[in-house]
């Protein structure tokens, strides 16, 4: 397949993804009061962030290393299985206890047994579904990883659909979870048939091997969910649920664009880990930055006449948040490159050092900029930091992609 091909390919699944997950948010804000949304959203910001610790970067390991290995893979592949249940069991674990210890900060209803259950659910099938996905991206079938992840989000969709007409921010929530699960065992099946899935016998090295390799790009992943989440949970903090619910609507669309730069980076971490270098890095992210602004005209254009229409006027203070976050996407572009580029590289310390480093800004900015602004003034704060982290990125990658090719031109 060309390299249009795979990049048209890529896109074309990650539109069908996010349609998906975008379905899922719209169709429960809904039917949810902003309140039971901006709870649902807060045990999602959870679980999401407890899923990346579950996997503990053996994902990109296992990618980079199924890139590298000679011969017999199967014991890499057993590790890999290994590493995602006791993780997916970890990460369970670990949501529902950050659930539970928000509760006494923002609302006491995240600590109901049901939610923080379904928060378990949740979080474990997302841990899983990253997983997958990477399974297939590192045996080089970027259509069929990202058709996993797709046609997971549309078990996670349809679950919503069958629940919407619940009230209930946790049975929505287990819906989604529950219909996730069941495309997950379809996947299970596919991948074992495709070689990606054993569980022979291991030595205690393979599974070391990937912790250790993984363990680096934690800083970069939870920095990341960081960044792209830590301003739901400081809204929660500062102004409560209703507006954590508002503020989704609105972040939840101006996510949309970003489909194009997700395919760029999958392509760049590929390239990168079979030594082929990024193909004119400049054309690169210019093609991303272009790409995000256009998807951005058209998704603010469409939600400015429609947000209160469809979601009622309750929603409306969305329209203003959105075009600061469509603005912030821009400028987050060439971060969602750069950053994959760094793990296809093994360059995983720097990531990793870069994601903990977007953390530590993300509190900070969003702190200051959430307490002087409010929603408005986080989304603001969110402009600043992504076009920092882009800039950041960025800068490390071109350094590292100079000195591989000055190595390589000394080795002649």
């Amino acid at each position: 397949m060309t390299r249009l091909g795979q990049l048209m390919t890529m896109s074309g699944t990650s539109a069908a993804q996010l349609v998906c997950n975008a379905g899922a948010a719209l169709v429960a804000t809904r039917a949810l009061s902003p309140d039971q949304r901006g709870l649902m959203v807060l045990g999602m910001t959870i679980g999401s962030l407890s899923a990346l610790i579950g996997g503990f970067g053996t994902g990109s390991a296992f990618r980079r290393q199924f890139c590298l290995a000679d011969g017999d893979r199967s014991a890499l592949v057993s590790a890999f299985a290994r590493c995602t249940t006791v993780g997916a069991l970890s990460a369970a674990l670990l949501g529902m206890a950050g659930i539970a210890a928000s509760a006494p900060l923002i609302d006491t209803a995240l600590a109901r047994p049901p939610f923080l259950f379904a928060v378990g659910c949740f979080t474990a099938g997302q841990m899983v579904v990253s997983q997958v996905a990477d399974a297939w991206f590192a045996d080089g079938r970027f259509h069929r990883g990202g058709m996993a992840a797709a046609v997971t989000s549309l078990g996670g969709l349809a679950g919503v659909l069958l629940a919407s007409d619940t009230e209930s921010a946790t049975t929505l929530l287990l819906a989604q979870a529950g219909g996730v699960a069941v495309l997950l065992v379809v996947e299970a099946v596919a991948l074992r048939r495709g070689g990606l899935l054993s569980w022979t016998p291991i030595s205690g090295s393979a599974v070391t091997g990937l912790l250790r390799l993984g363990a680096p790009t934690l800083g970069l992943s939870i920095g990341l969910v960081v960044v792209l989440r830590a301003d739901r949970y400081v809204i929660g903090l500062t102004a409560g649920t209703a507006a954590v619910g508002v503020y989704s609507l609105a972040a939840t669309l101006g996510e949309i664009p970003r489909m194009i730069p997700a395919a760029l980076g999958q392509l760049c971490l590929q390239d990168i880990a079979h030594g082929k270098g990024a193909p004119n890095p400049i054309r690169t992210i210019l093609l991303a930055v272009a790409a995000t602004a256009a998807g951005g005209l058209l998704t603010g254009l469409a939600a400015w006449l429609l947000v209160v229409p469809v979601f009622g006027p309750e929603f409306a203070a969305a329209r203003e948040l959105l075009v600061v976050l469509l603005a912030a996407e821009v400028c987050f572009a060439p971060f969602v490159v750069a950053s994959r580029g760094l793990i296809g590289g093994g360059w995983t310390t720097a990531a990793g050092i870069l994601g903990a480093a977007g953390a530590a800004g993300a509190i900070g900015v969003y702190g200051v900029t959430g307490t002087l602004g409010g929603a408005i003034g986080v989304a603001a704060g969110s402009v600043v930091l992504y076009g920092g982290l882009s800039t950041a990125a960025w800068t490390l990658l071109r350094r590292r992609l100079s000195s591989t090719g000055a190595e390589q031109l000394r080795g002649r």
